[in-house]
């Protein structure tokens, strides 16, 4: 039972991502790491490997690195949200109503991107349009959503629309709302198969993408770039990094502005089909108002509830994965007090890459690469950003984005521990106790 030892636990309860059960991540192992490539993408997720899909295409000698399984961090770990961007309007406006524009543009640009790839790489990975739907937590909130959208609208074209409490058991079979807004363009995927297909198609184009090949000791070096692979030297001419929330000590310069987030999610037991049919009527993406996110949806087969939260402790012992398990279905049974007669069967949780600006970034820091800081929106950006940044790396116009021409803040005395983590998510969850009084 892998250590999930609570009563609200399957018998056969595994602490791994659902996903895991159709599309466990793999690759080969570092034994033939080449001495030299002429493109080095550090990291195996959804923004490597859609760079390496842009490089190899492009004729590029393209290799892979990650430090476990291509796909084993958040990409295969992900709630498998893929959405247009109305919820960033309000984050971009702090650089005006161009930059808004542009970052609502490109999200609707990088969703398509995704839908483009899976049909033309013939990726099986369970995307569909669905919908989404965003319940307030007060009347106060939902006067609030419905304000943002009226913002939206005098800028530029939106299709949101708010959803009246007297409506939402069309949305979601619960109570818990007062109404809420919907986004008609959301998609659901499923994520690990979308990534194993991303390593796959990397591959058929003539990328070399190898797992259990940490990189360390990064440098410049005569006019191209050293490093090492598992204790191997190894010397490229270009170099990006792109492991968002795993991005760690490989260079300070990101290691002082990516902030690692830790969300867990719990996947139920397959529900009766009447249950889920009145729960989820839309079968959509769904998620709550509050500042300390909580999301969920069905699983793409329809059988089972998916919801993820922010959780702390991200030591992956027996104890704190029970801990954080235990949190994050009280957040479910919140929403849907009749799961508590059904059972979890799986645990897991992730790292997130977040910036103190919450937007993503596309920079060149002393000539390597580097796009990430998603801030939890990472299918479609990091798949976006993955393909713009190739295509810098080119020097292709198609690598222009909105995300490169934004200053990447970090804060005074942040180096990488992110000590204020449990400060901010306490501060948050008062703020949506206030809202709710």
């Amino acid at each position: 039972m892998s250590g999930l030892n609570a009563p609200f636990f399957a018998d056969d309860a595994v602490a791994t991502p659902f996903w895991w059960d159709a599309a466990r991540p793999n690759g080969t192992n570092a034994d033939d790491i080449p001495s030299t490539t002429e493109v080095a993408i550090i990291g195996g997720g959804f923004t490597g490997l859609n760079a390496a899909i842009v490089l190899a295409r492009a004729g590029k000698q393209v290799s892979v690195f990650d430090a476990d399984a291509p796909g084993w961090g958040a990409s295969s770990r992900n709630g498998g949200f893929l959405g247009p961007g109305w919820a960033f309007f309000d984050t971009a406006m702090q650089h005006g109503e161009d930059v808004a524009r542009r970052v609502v543009e490109e999200s609707f640009e990088s969703l398509q991107h995704v839908k483009d790839v899976v049909a033309r790489e013939g990726i099986d990975c369970d995307l569909k349009v669905v919908g989404y739907f965003k319940g307030a937590m007060t009347p106060r909130i939902y006067d609030s959503l419905g304000r943002n959208i009226d913002r939206i609208s005098k800028v530029m074209p939106c299709d949101a629309y708010m959803v009246p409490r007297s409506e939402q058991h069309k949305e979601v079979g619960s109570d818990l709302y007062h109404g809420g807004v919907a986004m008609p363009g959301y998609a659901g995927i499923h994520p690990a198969k979308y990534v194993r297909g991303l390593a796959e198609a990397a591959r058929r184009l003539g990328a070399r993408v190898f797992g259990q090949a940490r990189v360390t000791d990064l440098r410049q070096a005569d006019g191209t770039f050293a490093f090492k692979v598992q204790g191997r030297d190894v010397r490229a001419r270009q170099v990006l990094i792109a492991t968002n929330g795993y991005s760690g000590a490989l260079l300070p310069y990101l290691k002082r502005r990516i902030i690692p987030v830790g969300s867990g999610l719990v996947a139920t037991e397959e529900l009766p089909p009447e249950l889920m049919n009145r729960l989820m009527p839309k079968q959509q993406m769904l998620a709550g108002s509050q500042r300390v996110v909580t999301y969920y949806r069905p699983s793409p087969d329809g059988k089972r509830i998916i919801l993820g939260g922010r959780v702390l402790d991200m030591s992956g012992t027996d104890r704190s994965n029970v801990a954080n398990a235990t949190y994050i279905r009280s957040l479910l049974l919140r929403i849907f007090p009749e799961l508590a007669a059904y059972k979890i069967s799986h645990y897991w949780h992730g790292q997130l890459g977040f910036t103190f600006d919450h937007l993503p970034h596309v920079d060149t820091i002393d000539g390597v690469y580097f796009a990430g800081g998603y801030n939890g929106t990472g299918v479609a950006r990091a798949s976006w950003l993955g393909s713009r940044i190739a295509n810098r790396m080119l020097g292709n116009d198609d690598g222009r984005t909105v995300y490169g021409d934004l200053a990447f803040p970090s804060r005074p005395f942040y180096n990488g521990k992110p000590w204020f983590l449990p400060l901010a998510v306490w501060y948050y969850g008062m703020l949506d106790r206030w809202d709710q009084r």
